[in-house]
C-alpha cells in the first residue's frame, strides 16, 4: 500500500499538496516491494524513442485513474520482486525534469503532484516516479487519446460505464449529493427512526454513483456484514430495507442512537445521535473526545468502503446539528444550533485530514470556548 502525506501545518492544513511518502535505496533493495497496483518496476526508459514514451504515458495514466502509487526506474526484477539494480548514467536532474515534463506535457488534465526524484547510488542512480491520489480526473494520455487504469499488475482500457462516471460534472455532483443528503435528513426526520438530538450528520457520495454499471453493496445470503460503528462499544450488522441496506443501533431508547444507510447507487448517508456529549460531572464540552470519536469513524468508514472496493473520489458533507435540543445544552452554542460545511468537498479519501480538521475547527469555534 502507498502512504500519501500532505505538505502543510497539520494544524492549519489549508491547501493541500499530497506526496508520496519516499523510499531509500536499502528498502528497495530488501525485496520487500512487489510489483501490482500500487507499484511499477522499470528497468529503462529510453526517452528518445516515441514508443517508450507512449508506455510510460500509459503507466502513469493507468496509476493516476486508480490510486496512489509508484514507478521505480532501474530496476531488473524476478517475479515482480526486485532482483538488482540498472543505474542511470548522466546528469541526474536534467533526466528527472526531462522525464517530469513529459508526463505533465503528456498527459490531461496536468497531474501537478507528481513528482519524478533521482535516488543516487554508488555508480550511478534510479529514478523514483511517485505518483499520490489526484482529484479531477480522468486522466488521458495525450498522444493516444487513451483512458488506462491499473489492475492488479496490468493496464486495462477503462470501461464504458466507469469512464463516463468520471467525466462527471463537478457541480452536478455536489448538488447531487445536497439534494440526496436534504431528502435522506428529511425522511430520517418524519420517521422518528433515530433521536435528533447532537447529531452527527455525514453525507457521502462516490464518484461511482454515476457508473450506471455499478453493482450495489451486497451481502452473502446467511452472513450478515458488520458495520462501523461511532459510539464505543456498539456493533451492528446491515439489513436490507428500502433502496438499500442500513444499520441501526439502539441502546436503552426506543429510538435509535445511530444509523448508516447504503443505498443501492452507494449514496451513503451516516447519522450519530448524541455525538457531542456535555461532561456534567467534570463541567466541560467533551470536544476532544468529539474529535477522536469523530476520527476514528471516519477512518472506520474509509476502510469500510475500500473493502467494498469503491475507491472515489467521494463528494462529502459534514453537519453536528440539533445542538439546542437537550436541556441547558445551547448554552455551549449560543449563536447556532448546526454546525456544517457549507459547500460538499471533493477529497480523494473520506478520512480526509484537512476536511476533518477544518470542520472540527469550526465546531470548536461556534462554541463558547472559541
Amino acid at each position: 500500500m502507498i502512504k500519501v502525506t500532505t505538505t502543510d501545518d497539520p494544524m492549519y492544513p489549508r491547501s493541500r499538496r499530497s506526496t508520496v511518502v519516499p523510499l531509500s535505496l536499502a528498502e528497495i533493495q530488501s525485496g520487500d516491494l512487489q510489483e501490482g497496483q500500487y507499484l511499477d518496476f522499470k528497468r529503462q526508459i529510453d526517452l528518445d524513442q516515441p514508443a517508450a514514451k507512449v508506455r510510460l504515458l500509459d503507466d502513469v495514466v493507468a496509476f493516476l485513474n486508480r490510486g496512489a502509487a509508484r514507478i521505480i526506474v532501474g530496476v531488473e526484477e524476478r517475479a515482480g520482486r526486485f532482483e538488482s539494480f540498472r543505474p542511470i548514467e548522466g546528469d541526474a536532474d536534467k533526466i528527472a525534469l526531462r522525464l517530469q515534463t513529459i508526463i505533465q506535457d503528456g498527459i490531461t488534465p496536468t497531474p501537478v503532484d507528481v513528482d519524478v526524484v533521482p535516488l543516487h547510488g554508488e555508480s550511478g542512480f534510479i529514478l523514483d516516479i511517485r505518483i499520490p491520489s489526484h482529484i479531477g480526473g480522468p486522466f488521458m494520455n495525450r498522444v493516444t487519446g487513451g483512458y488506462m487504469i491499473r489492475s492488479g499488475s496490468r493496464n486495462l482500457p477503462i470501461d464504458p460505464g466507469m469512464l463516463r462516471s468520471r467525466f462527471v460534472d463537478e457541480l452536478q455532483w455536489l448538488r447531487t449529493l445536497d439534494q440526496l443528503t436534504a431528502d435522506e435528513d428529511a425522511k430520517l426526520a418524519a420517521s422518528n427512526v433515530v433521536e435528533q438530538g447532537r447529531s452527527l450528520r455525514i453525507g457521502i457520495l462516490p464518484r461511482e454513483h454515476f457508473d450506471h454499471l455499478r453493482r450495489p453493496f451486497a451481502q452473502s445470503d446467511y452472513v450478515r456484514s458488520s458495520a462501523p460503528c461511532f459510539h464505543e462499544h456498539s456493533r451492528g450488522w446491515f439489513k436490507a430495507c428500502e433502496d438499500g441496506h442500513q444499520v441501526l443501533i439502539h441502546d436503552l431508547r426506543s429510538q435509535g442512537i445511530e444509523r448508516l444507510f447504503i443505498r443501492d447507487d452507494w449514496f451513503i448517508h451516516a447519522h450519530v445521535s448524541f455525538a457531542l456529549q456535555e461532561r456534567t460531572g467534570e463541567g466541560r464540552l467533551a470536544l476532544h473526545e468529539f474529535e477522536q470519536e469523530s476520527r476514528r469513524y471516519l477512518q472506520s468508514l474509509s476502510d469500510f468502503l475500500d473493502e467494498q472496493e469503491v475507491e472515489g473520489p467521494f463528494a462529502v458533507t459534514l453537519a453536528l446539528q440539533s445542538l439546542g435540543e437537550a436541556e441547558h445544552f445551547h448554552a455551549w452554542f449560543k449563536n447556532t444550533a448546526t454546525v456544517r460545511t457549507l459547500r460538499p468537498h471533493l477529497v480523494s479519501a473520506i478520512d480526509d485530514n484537512v476536511l476533518i480538521t477544518d470542520f472540527l475547527r469550526k465546531v470548536r469555534q461556534a462554541s463558547v470556548l472559541g
